[in-house]
């Protein structure tokens, strides 16, 4: 018989043994005698090695799911966002204490705001009565508007007195082809409060002196912002078209005249 079936036969022999003792306290006693004994006897080696549980197996962690890859910051982005969160607001008429959305307005000199004429047409005569005024929204705060200094009989074009503020966006003398530009708004549907800007990224795809084309589309009264200077190069009146920004610029000279 080979040695290592010796050797289960004798450990077999041992529990078989213990298992008719007086006492389970004999048998647990005989067993432990035997796991401490440290002469090399090849039984208690054997019965050794059976006693001793296997080793747990290792856990295996779950592959982690693949992340997705953070978007570049844009840095033209976020200054026009910065220039725009303080100039761009929500146009409202206060009738009876309830404010109406009308369009988006936007400053473009400390007293000054442009929109578009469309959405003043039917306010004009509670306006005039006094029934009705107007606010500029800007998100932290209503600003008064003073007075409908102009509507353009030609164009979507309207332009507001406001008290006075400490930011505005300059208009650009001209569009720089290849500029990347972009829509910003803040036009909410009615009800809503004023929330965080909507600025869609562009181009400009036609020029004319009198209106500019571009793909990314605006909500009336909106401005369409050179990316690279921070300037404004239109006044949008919806869609993918907008006022160009130096035909707002020849109004205002003509009301200064």
């Amino acid at each position: 018989m080979a040695q290592s079936e010796q050797h289960e036969g004798a450990v077999r022999a041992l529990f078989a043994a213990w298992a008719a003792a007086e006492s389970d306290e004999i048998a647990l006693a005989g067993l432990a005698a035997l796991l401490a004994d440290a002469s090399g006897d090849a039984v208690a080696t054997r019965l050794r090695h059976l006693w001793s549980p296997p080793p747990p197996a290792a856990s295996v962690a779950p592959p982690a799911p693949p992340t997705a890859p953070s978007r570049p910051r844009d840095p033209a982005l976020e200054r026009a966002l910065a220039t725009a969160s303080a100039c761009v607001g929500r146009l409202d008429a206060i009738d009876s204490g309830s404010a109406t959305p009308l369009a988006t307005a936007w400053l473009v000199r400390p007293d000054l705001a442009v929109t578009t004429r469309k959405p003043l047409l039917s306010c004009l005569a509670p306006l005039t009565r006094g029934e009705r005024t107007l606010q500029l929204d800007l998100g932290s705060g209503p600003v008064a508007v003073r007075e409908v200094l102009y509507l353009a009989p030609d164009c979507d074009l309207a332009l507001l007195r406001v008290a006075p503020q400490a930011s505005f966006i300059a208009l650009a003398s001209g569009v720089a082809h290849g500029h990347e530009l972009a829509a910003i708004d803040r036009n909410e549907p009615p009800g809503a409060e004023p929330g965080d800007l909507r600025l869609v990224p562009g181009r400009v795809q036609e020029v004319s002196s009198a209106l500019l084309r571009h793909d990314c589309p605006g909500r009336p009264g909106g401005v369409l912002l050179d990316l690279a200077s921070g300037q404004a190069i239109g006044l949008t009146v919806g869609g993918h078209e907008s006022v160009p920004g130096w035909l707002v610029r020849e109004r205002i000279e003509r009301l200064s005249r």
